[in-house]
């Protein structure tokens, strides 16, 4: 099953402040929450500037769901302005799609449970296709593609997936991972062409074609792969509070060895969406054996936590 999934910068800052916030919230008060570094995000901020210090969640997620809002009545001037800014930008129709991964053994899956995980699949968005068309060369998909991952071999390329441990019983979810192994491959793809014999038509349309990706997708591809996941699991699942691994934390209890994840997608991505740092664990792993959780650290924050109250 494929699912669209509409992007424009910075929708992630109107989603997730309305999850944050009560159904009319006082500026003042939202600035001192966890929250708060959200009022000056670009789509966000104008909305704020306009309100007169009594904010609307629905004003706020009108601009997270612009392509429903349209039709919303009642909204503020600065919301529909706000509605405009967002229908002058550029929207990337990204889609998703799913599949499950993990066998049961989790020192092979990388699982913290000895459980299935939910795999949703970010595929690239239709401008990635002038941009193969472009130049992609020689390259052939199975270049940047490991089929030893959880991706998706037909359709779009997998630009980027994330695995999930959901609980229904308790409303809980844990972000298992989040990766990307097509731009990285891209940039291996060049890097081995520089390092080889001369082949420059070759070598420059690799080039041409990895800075055409760093430049359409390196910076919001977690963002958006973030925002897919949490909208899965708020809007359409009930999930109210989301946790994800603290680095270390993550690297102990799923059993991995040699090269870590990057570190970037475990501290700056949840911080970007407010989660909280703790201690705590999810419901579902309070209960680990010692033998599990020997090697955790011994102090610090073990996982980010996320409450979606919205």
């Amino acid at each position: 099953m494929d699912m669209p999934f509409s992007y424009y910068a910075d929708r992630e800052s109107p989603w997730l402040l309305g999850q944050l916030m009560d159904r009319n919230a006082n500026v003042a008060e939202l600035r001192k929450s966890a929250a708060g570094k959200l009022l000056s995000r670009p789509l966000v901020k104008p909305l704020v500037a306009g309100c007169g210090g009594a904010l609307s969640q629905r004003d706020v997620l009108a601009l997270a769901h612009a392509d429903k809002a349209i039709d919303w009545p009642d909204l503020s001037k600065p919301a529909l302005q706000g509605l405009e800014q967002v229908f002058a930008t550029v929207w990337q129709d990204f889609v998703l799609s799913f599949a499950e991964w993990g066998k049961g053994r989790r020192w092979y899956d990388q699982t913290t449970r000895n459980r299935q995980n939910l795999v949703v699949q970010l595929g690239f968005a239709s401008d990635h296709a002038a941009l193969m068309g472009r130049y992609f060369g020689k390259l052939q998909r199975k270049d940047l593609e490991f089929d030893g991952h959880p991706i998706r071999l037909t359709g779009r390329p997998t630009l980027a997936w994330a695995r999930l441990d959901i609980c229904r019983e308790t409303g809980h979810a844990l972000i298992e991972e989040v990766q990307s192994d097509w731009l990285r491959f891209a940039r291996d793809e060049v890097e081995a062409l520089q390092s080889g014999r001369p082949q420059v038509r070759q070598l420059a349309m690799a080039e041409q074609y990895e800075a055409g990706l760093v430049r359409l997708y390196g910076k919001i591809w977690p963002r958006v792969m973030m925002l897919a996941v949490l909208t899965l699991l708020c809007d359409q699942l009930g999930v109210q509070t989301v946790w994800m691994h603290q680095p270390e934390a993550g690297v102990a209890l799923k059993n991995i060895h040699g090269t870590p994840p990057p570190r970037s997608l475990y501290t700056d991505l949840p911080r970007r969406f407010c989660f909280a740092a703790t201690r705590d664990r999810p419901p579902f792993l309070r209960s680990l054996p010692k033998q599990r959780t020997k090697r955790l650290p011994k102090s610090g924050p073990l996982f980010w936590r996320l409450e979606l109250v919205g």
